[in-house]
Order: C-alpha cells, then structure tokens, then sequence
C-alpha cells in the first residue's frame, strides 16, 4: 500500500469486488468509501483523497484500509505526507478536540467514536425527548442509521454522530404535515428545547455544551400516509409502508437504552434501504426520486442551505480568532452614515468582529446568525451594548417574528449586511426583502450592504465563492418597491481570493 497527499493505493486480489472500505489513521476510521473496480495498476486500485480531509494530511500515520462488511484488513502500512521522518502523527480532529471523519454529505464531522461522554449524553438526552413527545401524544419511533444500529448489533452505528426519529402524525394531506410540524416546534420551545426548523416537515433538537459548544443533534421527522395510501417522511421517502408497520410503537435496546422503534422494525429499513439493508455500507446515500425530492421541497422548503458549512466553517475554532477582519472598511464607511445612538442589526453577524466594532462607535446592535458555533465565538467577548440572537434568513416564519417584534416595540434599525446576500439563496433574499426589509425600513433608514458583484466558478457547497451582479440585486429590490444606491465599487480582498466588490444603500 502506498500512499501520498493526492490519494492512495491499495492492492488486492484482482477478483476483489468494488465494496465499501474503511480508512483509518493510527486506529480512527476517517473515512468510508467504495473501493474501486479492477485494475491492472502494479501498485493497486487508487482511491484519491476528498478534499475535505486533504488539510490534514501532514505528518505520519499507520495507514489502514479494512472491509467495512466484516472489518477485514485489506491493507496497512506505516505512511508519511511530507518528506521529513520527524514529522508529528496525522491527528483529524477540531479545535475542541473531537474526533472527526467523513459522513454521509462527504463532510468532516465529528464521531461519536472515541468521543468523550457524547454517546451517553447523547443516548440520555433521546430518551428523555422521546418520553416527552410519548406524553404528549406524538407515537415516536427510531428511524435511520439509530433504527439500524440497533437492528443490526444493538449499538449505535460506528461513523452516526446523532438519533433519528419520525413520529407518525395524522396528516392526510403535505399543508397538514407542515403545520404539525410547526406545533411540534412550538411545544418542543415552550419545553426549553432548542429546536432548528430544517424544514416544514423536518426539526432538528440540538443540545450544547456548559461552554456553548454544538454537544449532540437529534433529528425529528414528520411521518404521514396521504390520501393514496403512500407513506410520507420527509426530506427523501415515500412509498408503500402500510400503517401497521410502524405502530403500535415497539421498544429496542441500544447500547444499553430502550428508545422507541416502528413496529416491524424491518419493514422500515427496507422501505428506506433496500433488501440488502443487513450489509453493512457507511457509504450509503438515499437516491429519491425527482419527484418526489420536488414534491417534498416546494411544500416544505430548505431552511438549511448552507448553515451545516457555517458551523463547520466556525467550530474550527476553540476561542475567537483576534486578527483584523475583512471588511472593517465597511464599517467604517457605515459608521459615518448613521446617526449617534443608532439601533443597528447586523445581518449575518458570523463571530462579531464587524459587529463589536459597529457597537464600539456608540450604538446598540443585535447580531443575527443562523450559526450556533459562529454565535458561541460572538458570546466570547459580547459587549453590554451587544445582542447575539439565532435567526435563520431562509426561515420565512422567523423573519416575521423578528418583524413583527420590532414594529412592536418601535424600533427603527440601520441594517449592515457584509457579504451575506450574495452568499443567499435568491429565495432567502427574496424573503429577506419581503419581510424584514419592508416592515423595518421606513424613509430616513437604511441597509448598508456590500455584495460580490462578479461571478466566479460557483463551488455549490461553499457560498464564499458565489456572487450577485449589482443589476440583478436591483432587478430583485424592485420587486418589493426597494432602491439600491451604488456608493463604490473596486475590488477587495476575500477568504477565496481577490473579488470584484459593490458597496450599495438598500432603501424604502
């Protein structure tokens, strides 16, 4: 077996079959993939390394491929990324010190293997949220890689790093299956759970640390059988599960906890995985249907999009990074157009650098983020003056509390939003617009925002490199009886490079 930063080289037998393979470094698995087909190579089949995991090759490391089936070795080996023999043990883990490895969205994530106390605060947490919503009448059932862990060893799943539940709900039709959902999170709130709307049909109940550290997820999915019969369960299944399946609920023991289960645990993992469901595969990914990915996500929506990169993005780092930060310019400039005393919402806040020093110049500002990790950074070094609250722009319902809360309380805010809507969906802007913009903008306020206004290549899963042609803001703004205002232009340097940037006032 051979091995450098461009990938690596594992030879077996010819008549080895392209099955799923784990990686491991020193012991920890950090990634599990489909081993490639034959070939003639005299150094093996070559697996090239994801991206994701390339910053962390540096230094040695005991190289281990095994079959992910039956945990045979296939191939293991003393390797080094770099030429010198000094060099430190490959270590892939966090700034707080969790174990990390690819998961199933080709994402470093942290593991639950070899993590300290989160599987058992993680175990806790599910049953107690499973006794609650069992109380109030919610028949709640393990679902996913929870459902098959348990089925499979009585564990949880080795690369899992949460518990999936669904509950059946009574809904008959998608419009009922979304305002389920929404009491759900209501109740889930009013109980001091801190649930993440995903999606209408799709809660995710997250769980911190002492310090404000993302601990532990559970996900929380609405089930239903429509009119035809066929069973829902949002964001990717639906097909013929017949009721009976999944409830009565049962009871299975993982590691150690009873937690609910569907009634004919099987019937649901092959509803979702196929027959095969009992071979192991950590590379598995649910393949729906266009129609049905379509149907589920004009009815319910993506509120997501995008906030998994900015957690990743922000939970690199133990404590805030202390060095100047781009766009301090703009801040600037900002300050120089409010007047003293000013209420300023910064939108898209990340981990308040701009924020705190907007508040510096003598003004009251809420930080909005929709990252729990970015505002954990924020909270580090708040200033009396400062708010930090958890909104999420792609969250229609969430823009209008906040709306409503300030025409309530007749506050009039400058909005400063650097870099944030070039790095939206057009729909979260558009909802941005309709909502916030409209009912917190009256004739003497305003939104500085400054936009990447050229388009480069546009890597989908990171906003940092997409852009937003200032006419086409404009064209968007119109819509909703907005102006733009062009103050400069020029280019600026970013985290991706130098960009073409447009600095604009967003007015009634």
């Amino acid at each position: 077996m051979t091995a450098s930063r461009l990938g690596m080289r594992v030879r077996v037998p010819a008549d080895q079959p392209a099955e799923t393979v784990d990686v491991l470094f020193d012991g920890q698995r950090v990634w599990s993939t489909k081993l490639p087909g034959h070939t003639r190579h005299p150094l093996g089949r070559r697996l090239a390394w994801p991206d994701a995991l390339r910053p962390y090759l540096r230094g040695r490391t005991t190289l281990t491929v095994r079959r992910s089936a039956d945990d045979t070795i296939l191939g293991s080996g003393e390797v080094s990324f770099g030429r010198s023999s000094d060099t430190p043990r490959v270590t892939v883990q966090d700034a707080q010190g969790r174990r990390l490895a690819m998961n199933k969205w080709n994402r470093l994530g942290p593991v639950l293997e070899g993590s300290d106390g989160v599987r058992d605060r993680l175990l806790v947490n599910a049953r107690k949220l499973a006794d609650d919503m069992e109380a109030w009448g919610y028949p709640i059932y393990m679902v996913g890689g929870s459902l098959l862990g348990a089925m499979r060893n009585g564990g949880m799943l080795p690369h899992d790093d949460d518990i999936d539940f669904a509950f059946l709900s009574e809904a008959r039709t998608d419009w009922d299956a979304g305002r389920i959902s929404y009491d759900l999170q209501r109740r889930l709130a009013d109980a001091g759970y801190t649930a993440i709307v995903l999606s209408l049909a799709q809660l995710q109940v997250t769980f911190f640390t002492e310090n404000g550290e993302t601990d532990h997820y559970v996900d929380i999915f609405t089930g239903y059988h429509t009119e035809d019969g066929l069973y829902n369960q949002p964001f990717a299944l639906r097909g013929d599960l017949p009721r009976e399946t999944l409830v009565p609920v049962s009871t299975m023991r993982i590691d150690g906890v009873d937690l609910p289960a569907p009634a004919k645990p099987e019937a649901w993992l092959e509803f979702a995985y196929g027959p095969s469901w009992r071979i192991p595969d950590p590379s598995f990914v649910f393949v729906s249907p266009r129609s049905t990915r379509r149907r589920f996500d004009n009815h319910f929506g993506v509120f997501n999009r995008q906030r998994v990169y900015w957690e990743k993005h922000y939970e690199k780092y133990a404590t805030r990074p202390q060095e100047a930060v781009e766009g301090e310019l703009q801040v600037d400039q900002f300050l120089a157009l409010i007047p003293d005393d000013a209420f300023v919402i910064d939108l898209g806040c990340g981990d308040g650098r701009l924020t705190e020093r907007i508040a510096a110049g003598g003004h009251e500002v809420l930080g909005l983020d929709y990252s729990y990790e970015a505002l954990r950074l924020a909270n580090q070094t708040r200033p009396d003056n400062v708010e930090y609250r958890f909104c999420n722009f792609n969250d229609r319902h969430m823009l209008l509390e906040l709306t409503l809360d300030l025409i309530e309380h007749g506050r009039q805010p400058y909005f400063f939003a650097h870099h944030l809507l070039h790095e939206m969906p057009e729909l979260g802007r558009s909802d941005l617009f309709q909502t916030l913009f409209v009912g917190g903008l009256d004739e003497q306020t305003f939104c500085f925002a400054t936009i990447c206004n050229d388009l480069p290549l546009r890597d989908p899963q990171n906003p940092e490199t997409w852009g937003l042609r200032g006419s086409v803001l404009r064209a968007q703004l119109r819509r909703f009886n907005l102006t733009m205002h062009t103050l400069s232009s020029g280019h600026q340097r970013t985290s991706v490079g130098r960009r073409e940037s447009l600095t604009t006032l967003i007015m009634r």
